[in-house]
């Protein structure tokens, strides 16, 4: 078991390109949709078939991991399930807030600024504001957002990640490893 850091940090850094790709997927398909109010329907129910589809990713790559340390060691603990889930989670983490950064500053300015608009357009009619903060937002948008979507996908890899690997961790003495 000499390389299994480095062969945790490996796999869970390609599980967690894995599981940007499903959501870098799902947000490119999101900007076909029309703005409409249908559009909103169909926005909602592509925001929870994501969701579904990058937990479900993350339970079967969390029970993978699981399942390989049992073979080596014969159990699996809470921790190391619930750290390769979290890990896994900032790995695509990372590679969303590029997605995002690149795709708001090179790929679609366009829908950047119209976001940019609105923002600015809400945020005019919230009292005492200062007008140097609202433009330095403004100004920063895609950076600001990259950073937030970093930080939601460690919030929620943090969430998912307590939640499902207790029902990953293999015991000893349970079959797990033959399932």
């Amino acid at each position: 078991m000499e390389n299994a850091p480095a062969s945790k940090w490996n796999s869970a850094a390609l599980d967690g390109l894995k599981l940007a790709a499903i959501s870098i997927i799902f947000m490119l398909i999101a900007t076909l949709i029309p703005q409409s109010k249908t559009g909103g329907i169909l926005a909602i129910l592509l925001t929870i078939l994501k969701l579904a589809a990058t937990i479900t990713f993350l339970w079967f790559a969390m029970k993978k991991y699981s399942t390989r340390n049992a073979a080596a060691e014969g159990f699996t603990t809470y921790g190391k399930v619930f750290s390769y889930g979290f890990i896994t989670s900032m790995f695509s983490g990372i590679v969303l807030a590029v997605f995002t950064f690149f795709n708001m500053k090179f790929i679609s300015p366009e829908s950047t600024e119209a976001a940019k608009e609105a923002y600015l357009t809400q945020l005019s009619e919230v009292p005492g504001i200062q007008q140097n903060v609202v433009d330095m937002f403004a100004n920063n948008l895609e950076t600001v957002t990259s950073f937030g979507m970093l930080f939601s996908a460690l919030f929620y890899g943090l969430i998912w990640s307590l939640i499902l690997a207790s029902s990953t961790k293999v015991t000893p003495g349970s079959n797990f490893i033959n399932q």
